[in-house]
Parts: C-alpha cells; structure tokens; sequence
C-alpha cells in the first residue's frame, strides 16, 4: 500500500493516525507524488488539524522530551524517505518505550542515524552560514542544506546576535525565519528575489575576501584538506568562495 500524504507535520500525525485506527501499516508512506507511476493506487491521507493535536498530545505524554525531540528532528531528514521508518519507531514506543533503547533493532538504530545526520548539518551550516546587511540594515542569509534544518537554525543565531534583526532564506524549499528583535516566525516565501542590499555591503565582502586571500600561504594549499574542512556543497553560498 503506498500512503501519500502532504508532507506537514500534522498530515504525518494523521496517517499515524489511520495506521492505528485501520490496523495497517503501509508499504510506502510519502509526500512525493513522483513515486507514483501508472500502476499506483496512492491512499490519500487528508490533513486533520484535530486528528493530529490529539495525536501529538498522545506522543507528549507517553514519550520523554528526548524522544519527542528526536520524532521531530528525523521528520525534518527531507532528503530520505524516512516517513515510514518515523511511523514504526513511534509504533514500536507506544507498545514499549524500553524498545526504543534498542540499537540493535534495524528500526531504531536508522532512526538514531537520520538524526546524527541532522544534527551534522545543523552544525555545518552554524559554521557555514553568511549574512549579508540589507538597506534598513536588518541582516539576510541564503542557505540551500541538504535536509531541512531551517526550524532550528534561529535559535541559535538569536543568542549570537543577540541585539540584530536577521532572516535566515532556505532558497531551496521556499521558507524563511525572520528574527524582529522580539521573536521567531517563520514565513514561505512566494517572491524569490533577493532584497536590495546595503551600499556599504559590496565593500565589507571585498574586505573580507581581501583578508581571506591574504592569509592564504601559497606554498601549502590542499584542496583535499579544505574540501574536507568545508564541503563543496556550502561554498556556492560562503562570501569568501564566489
């Protein structure tokens, strides 16, 4: 049975939802209408705000706050099909939450893994992450990660700059985190350009590309070294590699 559901949060909830209340578990459980092919028979799974509260009350109150953290983190591996996975862990913890100490369990052991690779993401783009000054001197960063860390990237950043206003722009999904100097939201984005920036914008780059070519010690560059040290994968968007 392939499961298609809208890829929120709650549209999760809700096909947990119906795998109890039918009994059933299914053979795929995704967002991605590219999985479907001619011969595919989707159920699709309608999103019940009411369903998935009572849900996610359930969770909070049979699961510990690590636990209930980790559901959260490995949903947003975006990169993976990791759906169904989520849905038997958090099946196999109502039944027993013993069993989820289990690394031994095929289950247990890739969920633990999905959320290393989050949390290695989360500190890459922590590194990795450049703002820029826009006109009314608030501070704007594109990033493009590999897995959808934008919800836990602004808590971060609003103890580091502590008196600033910045938007952090997920350019590949179309979200954004807004910091005012009072709180977090977040916003999808409809209009993809980017905001004018800062007269003075273009001249902090160039000093800093200045800085970072001058340290540079021509004799011992090692480009597998600093592929390494930071992956191709981040510079398109780093002020010191364009």
């Amino acid at each position: 049975m392939l499961w298609l559901y809208d890829g929120s949060f709650e549209g999760f909830f809700c096909a947990l939802h119906k795998s109890y209340r039918d009994k059933s578990i299914p053979e795929v459980l995704t967002s991605d209408t590219s999985k479907l092919n001619l011969l595919s028979e989707p159920v699709t799974i309608e999103t019940d705000r009411e369903v998935a509260k009572k849900v996610s009350e359930s969770i909070v109150s049979h699961f510990p706050r690590k636990i209930i953290e980790r559901i959260y983190h490995v949903f947003l591996c975006d990169d993976v099909a990791h759906e169904r996975e989520l849905l038997l862990y958090i099946r196999l913890g109502f039944k027993d939450i013993t069993f989820l100490e289990n690394l031994s369990h095929p289950v247990v052991f890739a969920i633990e893994g999905y959320q290393k690779r989050l949390f290695s993401t989360i500190h890459k783009m922590q590194e990795f992450l450049r703002f820029e000054m826009l006109e009314d001197g608030m501070l704007y960063a594109k990033i493009a990660p590999p897995r959808n860390v934008l919800p836990l990237l602004g808590r971060h950043f609003i103890k580091r700059l502590r008196n600033e206003r910045f938007i952090i722009h997920d350019i590949s999904r179309g979200w954004i985190v807004v910091c005012d100097g009072k709180g977090l939201e977040m916003h999808e984005v409809v209009d993809a350009s980017v905001p004018v920036l800062h007269e003075k914008e273009q001249h902090f780059q160039k000093l800093w590309q200045t800085f970072f070519d001058s340290v540079t010690i021509e004799a011992r560059k090692n480009y597998n070294a600093q592929r390494k040290s930071i992956p191709l994968l981040y510079r398109g968007l780093m002020t010191e590699f364009k």
